[in-house]
């Protein structure tokens, strides 16, 4: 009998727990937020900070001699070349070297410090301006850049020697096309 009872006992003490486990949770809502104007300053900012960045951009451009073409990605390039008879694209496997520049032409990062770079263009961490002068090339083409915060290291800077919403000047060598079809 004690036997049984001890069954009995464990028997209620599983079923108690089983059931207890089986609360079920209220349901979770996505958080409300209030429209505290944060998407609006922000709109109104970067409003701002492309204008007066164009504005800067316009200016170095004044000061100089060469021709700068302005490009449907928001920044603006000089070439070297312009009968180009093949052109870069997503998936060649490239060799180019580059040097950083401020708008008032302080060197930030010459050919050296920064070294060969071998990419695979549209697989690789590059910053997005100079992907895209990049594909605006062919081989054995210099060409020189002109971007703005946005394209170039944008709010963070490079943490180093590269400021926050910065313009930035950069002059690209392409030297090989390493494979191409």
């Amino acid at each position: 009998m004690k036997k049984n009872f001890k069954i009995q006992l464990f028997s209620l003490i599983f079923l108690t727990i089983s059931l207890s486990a089986c609360k079920k949770n209220p349901p979770q809502y996505p958080t409300i937020y209030s429209n505290d104007g944060f998407l609006e300053y922000s709109k109104k900012f970067n409003k701002q900070l492309n204008s007066l960045e164009n504005e800067e951009i316009q200016e170095y451009i004044r000061e100089r001699s060469e021709d700068y073409l302005q490009t449907n990605a928001g920044f603006f390039m000089t070439r070297t070349r312009l009968d180009s008879v093949r052109l870069v694209k997503d998936m060649d496997t490239i060799k180019f070297q580059y040097q950083v520049k401020n708008l008032q032409d302080s060197m930030i990062y010459d050919y050296e410090t920064i070294g060969k770079q071998l990419i695979v263009l549209g697989q690789s961490s590059i910053i997005p301006g100079i992907e895209y002068g990049l594909k605006r090339m062919s081989e054995g083409e210099k060409a020189t850049l002109l971007l703005p915060s946005g394209l170039a290291y944008g709010v963070d800077g490079d943490r180093k020697k590269i400021g926050a919403d910065e313009p930035l000047v950069i002059e690209i060598k392409l030297e090989d096309i390493v494979n191409y079809e």
